[in-house]
């Protein structure tokens, strides 16, 4: 079983014991590169992948494909990534494989899901993938068996709930709040007497908002402050967004204070919406029924740094960003076990 989070910054990868976190980066075509070794230039690269008739190579660049697009989870850049970073973890033909999608997209506007998307995601999914190897080889990556998507956030709180040893934390309701690259997801969760469990749909959903918006932000507050002849590009200002530090032209600055400026400009934004999907339009009253608030995603961090104040009941897990992936893979060995 391998348990997949694609995010349109990073995709994470587990199989309940191990888990990746590997950048949803790849360009257009083959790049090819001449390695000096040994006292001679040897031809290698980054691996390079087909689907499709595209071709992609696994690295980051000044030319990266961008994965800001709507049908992300069915694209070629999506499936050379999420299945190349299964068979790094191991997956074999037929193996289980546990997904996910936005929750905006995973249910339609009736709050049914959407088995139009769910299905496409699917078949996505196992559609052949050839890898060029560095002695002229194609291999083909394994083809996952069953594959079984979930509600992106849902999963970060089945990560909660679900203990190691399959017994289940004792909550009557609570809520997540995943801050991902391009989206934020948002969901409450609420268990009855007997162990069901049921989405409220009126306090569940998503919107397009995320860390993007802020390295966007940052891209622009950079070439302001640093006085740069051109706006910096995305992956560049990510990594400054992330450490405060950013090199440009041999020249490494101190960014602290334009990245705090940054975070605590769109975070508030990103926070408020979540809130009042959370709250049922009822502002923090609407919040009192939650046992807790899970924030996750890669966008806890950000939110932690920024010095954002959680709601009382808020609670970020151990590595935010691999909550769903986690919850992913737990639910992934349930079914397995019949047990889900």
């Amino acid at each position: 079983m391998i348990a997949i989070d694609d995010g349109y910054g990073d995709v994470k990868v587990g199989n309940g014991e191990e888990f990746r976190v590997i950048p949803s980066k790849a360009t257009n075509g083959r790049v090819v590169q001449s390695r000096y070794s040994g006292g001679k230039f040897v031809s290698g690269g980054a691996p390079v992948l087909e689907t499709e008739g595209a071709i992609f190579t696994l690295q980051d660049g000044p030319n990266a494909e961008s994965t800001r697009f709507d049908d992300w989870p069915n694209s070629a850049l999506n499936r050379v990534l999420c299945r190349h970073a299964a068979c790094s973890l191991g997956m074999v033909d037929g193996d289980m494989v546990v997904t996910g999608l936005p929750m905006s997209v995973y249910f339609d506007r009736t709050g049914q899901v959407n088995r139009l998307a769910v299905n496409r995601r699917v078949e996505s999914l196992k559609k052949q993938v050839i890898q060029e190897t560095a002695d002229g080889l194609r291999r083909h990556l394994a083809v996952p068996g069953r594959i079984k998507i979930l509600p992106q956030g849902m999963a970060a709180i089945f990560d909660y709930l679900i203990q190691n040893d399959g017994s289940m934390t004792q909550m009557d309701r609570i809520g997540v709040v995943d801050v991902g690259s391009r989206t934020t997801d948002v969901a409450v969760y609420t268990i009855t007497d007997d162990g069901e469990g049921a989405i409220e749909m009126s306090r569940s959903g998503g919107f397009q908002q995320g860390v993007s918006d802020m390295v966007d932000v940052l891209m622009e507050e950079l070439q302001r402050s640093l006085r740069l002849q051109a706006m910096p590009l995305p992956g560049a200002a990510g990594k400054a967004l992330r450490s405060g530090q950013f090199k440009v032209s041999g020249e490494v600055h101190n960014v602290e204070s334009q990245r705090l400026h940054v975070m605590r400009t769109v975070i508030p934004q990103i926070m408020d919406k979540a809130t009042h999907i959370l709250s049922g339009g009822q502002g923090l009253a609407g919040l009192m029924d939650l046992d807790a608030i899970l924030l996750v995603g890669g966008g806890a961090y950000m939110v932690r740094a920024s010095g954002w104040q959680l709601w009382d009941q808020g609670r970020i897990p151990d590595a935010p960003e691999l909550a769903n992936v986690r919850g992913m893979a737990k639910m992934g060995m349930l079914l397995d076990q019949g047990n889900a």
